[in-house]
């Protein structure tokens, strides 16, 4: 047997300081520095997402030339990353995401960044396959979880998912996805997301949403079959009748109502919602009311303080308390016992949907520097987050 190389000792979650001794990026005649983002974007694939071709005094390299291995190993090695800023004064190859999805140079398969903003991208209708992934959600303000990007804004779009669109993958996204029947293969992950279907008549096949935060599900009576949601938070009610074969595993769903059919329920926790399941199969899930059918490891009556850390992070609220009743209270698979709810299983819920490539979280840049110089030292804090 070959031996295993030995563990590099950098940590996944530690921080890489950077300095990058950049030359004439402030404006020579007041000798004043321009935006953040401007500067960085010049240099970075973007402020908030992973970056390339760093060097440092000619000798480091930082290469994030892995991103597609990451999210698509199946993506051909022509595929090309693309990025979209529609900020004043950032340059990047679009500046709305529906310029990227209709050019004929952005090919089926390729990455698109859709950067961090203040203002909405523009809707439109994807008749493209893409991967589009955005820098997460909830990054600010009293309900966010601030310091996880140094550009504390989302990207914020609404989209019509044509059948043309099957396979896509969204990710990192503020995004409110109307889908068309027919659309297969779609994969929602890290998203904070209102999604519904726009046109019925034809069978949606093999959907998957995973560590998403919801707050609007809108497929009613929309034919859906092979439905996957796991690891997700829900803070709306959930009306679905028409799916067939569907999985709804380790999620979280808070004050919405759940009526559902056809469909495998497991290491869910309901917290002041109301279930009404119809030929389901419902195993070792945790309710604070009396919902649950008895038998098969579900547990009413469980008190709602007693689940959660609680505090004023939207999603962080709730992950289990360390005496949490949802502790090792899943279904046991091969022998492992799981938490119930969206943080318990060993791949779980990302706070603020934070895609899993390294980020910017934190930044410095000096405001100006003296008339004779030339050089201007930046300071860039990153993490990895897998």
């Amino acid at each position: 047997m070959r031996r295993k190389s030995p563990a590099r000792s950098h940590r996944a979650d530690s921080s890489v300081f950077l300095m990058y001794q950049a030359r004439k990026i402030f404006d020579p005649g007041t000798q004043t520095c321009g935006s953040v983002e401007a500067i960085i974007s010049r240099y970075f694939i973007s402020l908030a997402l992973p970056f390339k071709n760093l060097v440092m005094k000619g000798k480091f390299t930082f290469r994030c030339a892995c991103m597609a291995a990451l999210l698509l190993t199946t993506t051909v090695a022509q595929a090309k990353i693309w990025r979209v800023n529609n900020n004043f004064g950032v340059r990047a190859d679009f500046t709305q995401l529906n310029e990227a999805a209709i050019n004929q140079q952005v090919n089926a398969g390729d990455t698109i960044y859709l950067e961090g903003s203040s203002t909405a991208y523009s809707g439109f209708n994807l008749y493209k396959r893409l991967v589009i992934i955005g820098p997460g959600y909830l990054l600010s303000g009293t309900t966010g979880n601030a310091g996880l990007q140094a550009n504390p804004n989302s990207a914020t779009i609404t989209m019509y998912v044509d059948s043309l669109a099957s396979g896509s993958v969204f990710m990192g996204l503020d995004l409110t996805a109307n889908m068309h029947g027919g659309t297969d293969n779609i994969r929602f992950e890290r998203c904070y997301l209102s999604i519904g279907q726009w046109t019925t008549g034809r069978i949606m096949s093999n959907l998957v949403i995973n560590k998403c935060f919801i707050h609007s599900h809108r497929f009613t009576t929309y034919p859906t079959e092979n439905l996957e949601v796991t690891n997700c938070i829900f803070e709306t009610s959930v009306s679905y009748m028409a799916g067939m074969n569907s999985l709804y595993r380790n999620n979280i769903f808070f004050n919405a109502h759940l009526t559902i059919s056809n469909a495998y329920i497991s290491n869910n926790i309901f917290v002041g919602s109301n279930f009404t399941p119809t030929s389901c199969t419902i195993k070792y899930n945790l309710s604070s009311g009396n919902n649950l059918p008895a038998g098969n490891g579900n547990v009413n009556g469980v008190p709602a303080g007693s689940l959660f850390v609680g505090g004023s992070s939207r999603d962080g609220k709730h992950m289990l308390s360390a005496t949490s009743p949802a502790r090792g209270a899943g279904e046991p698979i091969e022998g492992i016992t799981p938490d119930c709810g969206a943080y318990g299983t060993p791949d779980p819920y990302r706070l603020s949907g934070i895609p899993p490539i390294p980020t910017i979280y934190e930044l410095t840049v000096p405001a100006s520097v003296p008339s004779t110089s030339s050089v201007l030292p930046v300071i860039v804090s990153t993490r990895s987050n897998n």
